[in-house]
C-alpha cells in the first residue's frame, strides 16, 4: 500500500528516526515490526516523519518507534482527512480525556458484540482500565498515557488469543507468514511482524478499536 512517491518507506522513516534519536544505527526487532505495520496500513513516509518529529517535540526522551505511535497515527488521520475534506476530521483536536472516553465506549460496544464469554469479559476489563486511566492525574502526558494503553492492549490480546482453538491460531499465523513472502526480515523481526499481523486480524474479528491516541 506504499505510495510510489514515498520511495522506500521503511528505509526513509528508519533513517529519519535514527537521526532524530541521535544514537545507534540499528533498529530493534520491535521497531522494524512497527515500520512494517505502518507500511501495511498505508501510512505515508511524510506523515510518519511528521509524527516522529511531533513525538520528539512533545514526548521527552524517545528510545523506540513504539513511543511515536500516537503521533504517527494522528498524522495519518490528518492526511486521510485532508484527502477527503479539509477540516472535517476533528479527532486530532480532542483532549486525551475525550479520546480515552471514546476508546472506553468503543470497547464496551465490542464487549456487547462478543459472542465468546471469555473475550467479552476481557474486552470489558480493558474498557474499565481505559476509564481508570482517564481518571488519573497525568493524562496530560501523552507518552505516559500511550505506554499505559499499550500495556492494556497487550493484556487484552493475550486474553483474546486464549479464546482461539489450536486450528484457529495456526491458521492466523499461516496467513500472516504468507504476507511476509519476499520480504527479507531477520527471524526476530519476522516473528514480531507476524504477531502484529495476527493482532490486526483479531482486532478486525472482534471489532476492537485502535489503542493509539
Amino acid at each position: 500500500m506504499k505510495a510510489a512517491a514515498d520511495g522506500d518507506f521503511i528505509a526513509a522513516v528508519a533513517e529519519h528516526f535514527v537521526n532524530r534519536r541521535g544514537r545507534g544505527t540499528m533498529l530493534s526487532p520491535a521497531d522494524l515490526a512497527c515500520l512494517a505495520d505502518w507500511e501495511r496500513a498505508g501510512v505515508g513516509a511524510a506523515a510518519a516523519i511528521r509524527g516522529i518529529d511531533e513525538a520528539f517535540r512533545r514526548g521527552g526522551e524517545i528510545r523506540s518507534l513504539h513511543q511515536c505511535r500516537w503521533a504517527v497515527e494522528e498524522e495519518r488521520r490528518r492526511s486521510q482527512a485532508g484527502a477527503r475534506s479539509p477540516g472535517d476530521d476533528r479527532l486530532g483536536e480532542k483532549s486525551l480525556d475525550e479520546k480515552l472516553a471514546a476508546l472506553e465506549a468503543a470497547l464496551e460496544d465490542a464487549a456487547r458484540d462478543a459472542a465468546d464469554a471469555r473475550a467479552k469479559a476481557a474486552i470489558h476489563d480493558a474498557a474499565a482500565a481505559a476509564r481508570k486511566l482517564a481518571e488519573g492525574a497525568e493524562t496530560g502526558n501523552a507518552v505516559k498515557v500511550q505506554n499505559e494503553l499499550d500495556e492494556i492492549e497487550n493484556e487484552l490480546f493475550t486474553e483474546i488469543r486464549k479464546t482461539l482453538t489450536a486450528d484457529e491460531a495456526a491458521g492466523l499465523e499461516r496467513d500472516a507468514r504468507a504476507q511476509l513472502r519476499g520480504r527479507d526480515l531477520e527471524a526476530e523481526a519476522a516473528r514480531r511482524t507476524v504477531r502484529a499481523i495476527t493482532t490486526r486480524k483479531l482486532r478486525e474479528r472482534f471489532r476492537l478499536p485502535s489503542f493509539t491516541i
